[in-house]
């Protein structure tokens, strides 16, 4: 019984280490997967999109490192949903073809679907495989086959990429009028409000930390001249004040943005944006 009983341990253990040796393969060194490109994703400054059901879209870094949309006027873009695009330069590549060797037409890769260049390195859109639901991509003279990650945000509008959150990185409110109400920051650091309501400060500066990260759901294009109450938000050490007008109140905010064309939707936003505190009238 006991000799039966080392048998079976010793025939485990001979097992066990025959599966940590296919699991891990000691000894044999594995090939590193290519990227899609040899830019790492911090390196990439510029993207450069073109699809055929939209207009071509232009991203740009600048020297600070934020990134905006190339159109007039030039729009903040949202930076994770710049990331995600950036990503795709280190991309592990799960297999790769001379391109000359494949049917290009028939991989929808000419013409492609859509055009990606990260700073000079062009990559181009095609077809799913149809196993693996790998996308096609073409980058000079091989196809990759890559997960299908990317192409969703290739052929988003441009307000998909407008930055979401109304007030620049580091911005400090000094002045905010809404309908009805004005707040002005004074000499000690307070609020004062305009007509003056019974609010203490630390109401009216945890409402204008509120607007400090507003940030909208999403992002779409307005009308030319959007109807609704104005709201005008000062801003330290800049002159011009962004200007917004509130065209719905319910079911959602939306607050439009003229001078961009633009307009955020906030959601159930509407009682913490626009009304500190309980109103005047309540009891």
């Amino acid at each position: 019984m006991k000799s039966r009983w080392l048998i079976n341990l010793l025939l485990f253990t001979t097992l066990l280490i025959l599966a940590l040796i296919a699991r891990f393969e000691p000894g044999i060194k594995k090939p590193k997967q290519q990227a899609v490109t040899s830019l790492s994703a911090s390196d990439v400054t510029r993207l450069h999109i073109t699809r055929p059901l939209r207009d071509a879209l232009v991203l740009e870094r600048d020297s600070d490192g934020f990134w905006w949309i190339d159109r007039k006027p030039r729009l903040p873009a949202e930076p994770h949903q710049v990331n995600a695009l950036t990503r795709l330069a280190e991309q592990r590549v799960v297999r790769s073809y001379p391109a000359n060797t494949l049917d290009l037409a028939q991989l929808e890769l000419d013409p492609p679907r859509a055009s990606l260049t990260l700073n000079d390195t062009r990559i181009d859109f095609g077809g799913l495989e149809a196993l693996e639901n790998l996308r096609y991509l073409r980058v000079g003279d091989r196809v990759d086959l890559v997960p299908d990650l990317y192409l969703y945000l290739v052929e988003a509008g441009y307000t998909q990429f407008v930055r979401r959150q109304i007030l620049p990185q580091q911005a400090r409110i000094t002045a905010l009028s809404l309908p009805g109400l004005t707040l002005r920051r004074n000499k000690t650091g307070g609020w004062d409000t305009t007509p003056e309501r019974d609010l203490s400060s630390d109401t009216l500066q945890s409402f204008i930390e509120t607007w400090q990260t507003a940030t909208a759901i999403n992002v779409r294009e307005t009308e030319a001249s959007p109807k609704g109450d104005p709201v005008t938000l000062h801003l330290a050490g800049q002159q011009q004040p962004i200007e917004l007008v509130v065209t719905s109140r319910q079911p959602e905010l939306v607050l439009a943005r003229p001078a961009f064309g633009i307009e955020y939707r906030m959601g159930d936003m509407a009682a913490r944006l626009l009304e500190p505190g309980p109103p005047a009238d309540a009891p």
